[in-house]
Order: structure tokens, then C-alpha cells, then sequence
């Protein structure tokens, strides 16, 4: 997992609308060191789309599985706990939840290969990735307010002052 701090926001939220934030956790699906992570938390869901569905047919095709699987696509979402987790672990701060991800149609519409999770409060996110993250720290850190750029070397477990996010 990844920590970055910034002027963030994600501009279709769970909650219904635009997030701000100043913290995203992103996860990776291509880099070393974030498959484990990936595994834990992420799960499959399926999205069918109607209007692909209604294009297939008006272009002969019959109404079968095949065509049905075809404008059927896959996309990441949470695992459950992780929700759950984040529900029993990360508070709401006058008012406003403490953390969001993309809807479902942003997350569609985005991405297969990273996915983010947006936070308010340091310490959650920070919190988030000890419980959740197999290193229990942040891969890459960045603070973009003090420019503190971090990479973890998997091998020694120890930060190198340069980064690469």
C-alpha cells in the first residue's frame, strides 16, 4: 500500500458525490511488494451492462448466456470485513465520514489496476495500513505538504529517503 498526502478528493464517492480528503492509500496490482495487499482486500464483483446488452442484440445476436456474459465485465470492489472494518474503525469527524472510496460507477469507469481509498485523518490511514497491509507500513510515503518522499526496501524493512511516488 501506498500513503500519499495531499490536496486530494474523489469525485464520485460511496457517500453520494464528491470527497475531499487529504489522504489516499492506494493499492497496486502490478508492483512488487502489493500483491498480497491486493488479495486481502479487493474481491471481483460483476457489472452488467444493459445498454451494451440492447447494442448485441440489435445487431443480430440471440438472447443467450454468451451474449449476456459478453457485455458483462468485472470490476474491484472492498471485501466486506475491509468494509466493516473501516465502518467499526475509522470515525466520523463533525459530520463528515472519515473515509470514502469510489462509487460503483466511478470504480468501474476507472482503473483495474490500482485502487484507492480515500482518508481524513492520518492516524486512520495510517491505521488502515497496519492492520491491513502485509509490510505495516507504507510502501511508498509521500507528504507532499513538507516534501518527504519514502520508498520501504522489502529486503531490510527500513525506508530510503528517496521515492518514487
Amino acid at each position: 500500500m501506498d500513503y500519499l498526502k495531499n490536496h486530494c478528493w474523489c469525485s464520485d464517492s460511496n457517500w453520494g458525490g464528491h470527497y475531499d480528503c487529504q489522504i489516499i492509500v492506494g493499492l497496486s496490482s502490478y508492483k512488487e511488494g502489493y500483491k498480497e495487499d491486493w488479495e486481502r482486500l479487493l474481491t471481483k464483483a460483476d457489472y452488467f451492462n444493459e445498454d451494451t446488452y440492447k447494442i448485441l442484440l440489435s445487431k443480430g445476436l440471440p438472447d443467450c448466456e454468451e451474449v449476456k456474459m459478453a457485455a458483462t465485465t468485472k470490476y474491484n470492489q472492498l471485501k466486506p470485513e475491509v468494509i466493516q472494518w473501516l465502518e467499526d474503525n475509522v470515525p466520523e469527524r463533525n459530520g463528515v465520514k472519515g473515509w470514502a472510496i469510489g462509487s460503483a460507477d466511478h470504480v468501474r469507469s476507472g482503473s483495474n489496476i490500482n485502487y484507492d481509498i480515500f482518508f481524513q485523518q492520518t492516524r486512520d490511514a495510517m491505521k488502515f495500513i497496519k492492520t491491513w497491509s502485509k509490510w505495516k507500513k507504507p510502501i511508498h510515503y509521500c507528504q507532499y505538504f513538507t516534501d518527504v518522499r519514502k520508498t520501504l526496501d522489502l529486503q531490510t524493512l527500513k525506508y530510503t529517503s528517496k521515492g518514487d511516488y
